[in-house]
C-alpha cells in the first residue's frame, strides 16, 4: 500500500475502484470521485460528473456542476488512467439515479357525499298558560342618617422627668464628697482657703441638687 491509498484509507470510505500511480491516488466510492496527493484530498459528487475532458499543461478535467477537479496525467500510467475513466461512467449514471426523487403522482381526490340541508327551525310554540310577574313596587329610598362625628382625642396631659436629673444627682455627690475630703486632707492650709473651698462646694453641690430634682 503506497502513501496516498494510506492516507485515503484513513477517512475510512470504501472504495469501490480505485488507481494508484506516482504522484497520486484515485478512488470511486459509493457517492464520490476522490483524488489524494501531495497537496491533500480532492473529491467531487458522481452525480454532480458532466464530462472529462482535456485540460491546460498535461492535466485532465473533470466537470461538474459549477465546480472541476484538475487531474496531472503525470501522475498515473496513461493507459490505466484512461481505463478507469471509461469505468466511472456506469458510477455516475448509478448516483444520479439515486439522487433524482421521481415527483410524486397526483392523488386523485376522493368523491364526497353532500350531506343534505338540515331541516329548518320549528317556529316558537305559543305556551298554553304563562304566570303573570308580580307588579313592581315603587321604592322609595330613604336617605342615609349621617353618622355622628366622632369625639375628637383629648390630649393627654404629657409631664416629663428632668432626663439630667441622675447625672445631677450625682455631679453633687461627687461634689461634696470632693469637697469633704479637701478640708480633711489639708488641715494645715490657710483657714480661710479652707472656708472658700467649703463653702464653694457646698453652694455647688446644693445647686446641682436642686436642678436635679426641678421639672424640665
Amino acid at each position: 500500500m503506497g502513501k496516498y491509498e494510506a492516507a485515503f484509507s484513513r477517512l475510512g470510505e470504501e472504495a469501490l475502484a480505485k488507481l494508484e500511480g506516482p504522484g497520486g491516488f484515485l478512488a470511486i466510492t459509493e457517492t464520490h470521485l476522490v483524488f489524494v496527493d501531495d497537496a491533500g484530498v480532492k473529491r467531487m459528487e458522481l452525480a454532480r460528473i458532466r464530462r472529462v475532458g482535456k485540460g491546460e499543461a498535461g492535466t485532465l478535467l473533470v466537470q461538474g456542476e459549477g465546480d472541476s477537479l484538475v487531474l496531472p496525467l503525470k501522475a498515473f500510467p496513461l493507459e490505466e488512467l484512461k481505463a478507469f475513466l471509461e469505468g466511472l461512467k456506469p458510477h455516475v449514471a448509478r448516483a444520479r439515479k439515486a439522487t433524482s426523487v421521481p415527483a410524486p403522482a397526483p392523488k386523485t381526490p376522493l368523491t364526497q357525499e353532500t350531506p343534505p340541508p338540515p331541516p329548518p327551525p320549528e317556529p316558537p310554540k305559543t305556551p298554553v298558560w304563562e304566570e303573570e310577574p308580580p307588579p313592581k313596587r315603587n321604592s322609595v329610598e330613604l336617605a342615609p342618617e349621617p353618622e355622628p362625628p366622632s369625639p375628637a382625642p383629648i390630649p393627654k396631659a404629657q409631664g416629663g422627668r428632668n432626663p439630667l436629673a441622675l447625672p445631677l444627682k450625682v455631679l453633687s455627690l461627687l461634689t461634696l464628697a470632693y469637697t469633704v475630703a479637701f478640708v480633711a486632707l489639708n488641715p494645715g492650709a490657710d483657714p480661710w482657703v479652707l472656708a472658700g473651698v467649703l463653702l464653694g462646694g457646698l453652694g455647688l453641690a446644693l445647686t446641682e441638687w436642686f436642678s436635679s430634682t426641678s421639672s424640665r
